[in-house]
């Protein structure tokens, strides 16, 4: 039955019936808190469908309230997707999915850490410095009501190191050829290779357990 849409014709003053969306309604449902106007609620009955791109879009097709027309006749919605529609669905939620978890995973290993190889590519220092993050510290970036914290690097340079007297009498290993310079005029080198094919397996997992849900 698709959904069943009550138009208003402004011409012959009527509403016309018009059926869109034949074997494609994966699901329906009530919301009880639908804005009808600014200060203004009532109920809607929606649908989700998985339009002509194949893709899945949610419509409000009935709304329930003191404003709306008492003699509108009532806009319906039956789920009827195919198993062709579903399995679209299941591709399209598994794809989406897993666009997540690459971003955030490449998001992840391109983050600059402490004890990670960072190149500087830009600012007004040390462009073109490769070398390990032996400090990693927040820092005041400007001045004035304008600054911002930021995050800031000591690059080492070199491997050599020398004992360096604290404060509190204890001594620590401390790197003698380091460059400070702001994280964001640095990128990561070491990036590590993502497994592409496990996070496929992983969406394809999560998206098994959301429509069991």
């Amino acid at each position: 039955m698709a959904i069943t849409f009550q138009n208003y014709n402004w011409e012959t003053k009527t509403y016309v019936a018009e059926t869109k969306y034949i074997g494609r309604v994966l699901k329906t449902w009530r919301n009880n808190s639908y804005q009808l106007m600014s200060d203004v609620w009532g109920s809607a009955d929606c649908a989700l469908v998985l339009d002509e791109n194949n893709e899945p879009k949610s419509y409000t097709y009935q709304v329930y309230g003191d404003c709306c027309d008492p003699n509108q006749p009532r806009s319906t919605a039956e789920v009827d997707a195919t198993e062709e529609v579903r399995q679209l669905y299941k591709d399209w939620l598994v794809k989406t999915e897993y666009s997540r978890l690459l971003d955030q995973a490449t998001a992840r290993v391109n983050t600059i850490e402490k004890g990670c190889i960072a190149r500087v590519t830009k600012g007004r220092n040390a462009q073109g410095t490769v070398g390990k993050v032996v400090v990693m510290m927040d820092a005041l970036y400007g001045m004035g009501y304008r600054a911002s914290r930021e995050k800031k690097l000591a690059i080492a340079t070199s491997d050599i190191q020398y004992d360096k007297p604290l404060s509190n009498g204890k001594v620590v290993k401390a790197y003698k050829d380091v460059v400070w310079v702001w994280a964001r005029n640095c990128r990561r080198e070491d990036v590590a290779e993502i497994n592409q094919h496990m996070l496929w397996l992983e969406a394809e997992e999560r998206v098994v357990r959301m429509i069991a849900a």
